[in-house]
């Protein structure tokens, strides 16, 4: 019960968010501009209406309800099959990202749990500050300039660095992803097991002799999980935020690039004109990716529900 009454405020905050996204990409676009001789631009005022708000708001969903799959971007392609075919190709993007970042990051994790009191301790927390520390696209850059080198030199296979249309691309797009996620989810799970570790249940538990990786494994990374679970949404918006950066330096045709090149038009301005973007596909991706945040969040929810006893989240809260 207690999981459910989060999986309904999940949805309830998910559809607010959208009304305000919505509402954000309908504002009215209408500018007055002021041009001296010759047409030269000299300002631009902008007044909000809240009459014409709402028109655009009511505009939309009148449109929506009167054009099935959201009316044709082309002749003869519709809007949804335009937005569905980008969501998909992101999708395979960011599903195994998730997952292997979950995994992988909970691993490094417990790998730099291990290596804190040996002398090559640098290899576990070391490159994981390392990589904390740098920007993703450094790495990114570098990854893509090296590959780029090694093949020209002979020294590696080719590898599709750019486009959509490979496998090697979506399999390189995956792991530039992962790459802060991953050691994120390691720092975040190293300082769990650490916090863990002079707990009286774990001096029970070698007092009886038990292994030390069954103590690992089976009683501090469990009593761990919820710690690392509730980092989900952080580690699904980094995915996601990676996601526009990483399709537009591999020319990826995906959800992210789909939005910016809708919202792309409204960064710039002809005088006499209003504003322009593409209200419908934006509003279709906004769709898609605040879609992929409350999945995520709920599937957190569930594992958390099987990792803590509703009683126990109770006396959390």
């Amino acid at each position: 019960m207690v999981y459910f009454k989060k999986a309904v405020e999940q949805f309830v905050l998910w559809l607010i968010c959208v009304f305000f996204f919505i509402a954000i990409l309908f504002l009215p676009y209408t500018t007055k501009y002021e041009v001296g001789q010759g047409g030269q631009f000299e300002s631009a005022t902008y007044e909000y209406k809240v009459d014409r708000h709402i028109a655009n708001i009511k505009g939309f969903f009148a449109y929506v309800k009167e054009n099935k799959g959201l009316g044709e971007s082309h002749p003869g392609q519709l809007y949804s099959e335009k937005i569905m075919s980008k969501a998909w190709k992101s999708l395979l993007l960011i599903v195994p990202a998730l997952i292997l970042a979950f995994i992988f990051g909970v691993l490094k994790g417990i790998f730099d749990f291990q290596m804190q009191k040996r002398r090559l301790n640098f290899l576990g927390n070391g490159t994981t500050w390392l990589f904390i520390s740098m920007p993703d696209l450094f790495f990114i850059i570098i990854t893509q300039i090296g590959l780029m080198y090694l093949y020209e030199k002979g020294l590696f296979f080719h590898v599709a660095l750019f486009g959509s249309d490979k496998l090697e691309t979506y399999v390189v797009c995956i792991l530039f992803l992962m790459i802060y996620p991953v050691f994120y989810l390691a720092n975040i799970t190293n300082v769990s097991l650490r916090e863990q570790e002079g707990n009286d249940y774990i001096r029970t538990a070698i007092s009886k002799g038990t292994s030390g990786m069954k103590i690992l494994f089976i009683h501090i990374l469990k009593n761990s999980l919820p710690k690392i679970l509730a980092h989900a949404n952080t580690i699904t918006l980094y995915v996601l935020s990676n996601l526009f950066i990483v399709e537009k330096l591999t020319d990826f045709k995906g959800a992210a690039n789909g939005l910016f090149q809708a919202v792309f038009s409204g960064t710039s301005f002809n005088i006499g004109l209003d504003i322009g973007v593409d209200g419908v596909s934006a509003f279709g991706y906004t769709i898609f990716f605040t879609l992929i945040i409350l999945v995520s969040n709920l599937v957190a929810q569930i594992f958390r529900s099987i990792v803590i006893p509703a009683s126990q989240e109770l006396d959390h809260e």
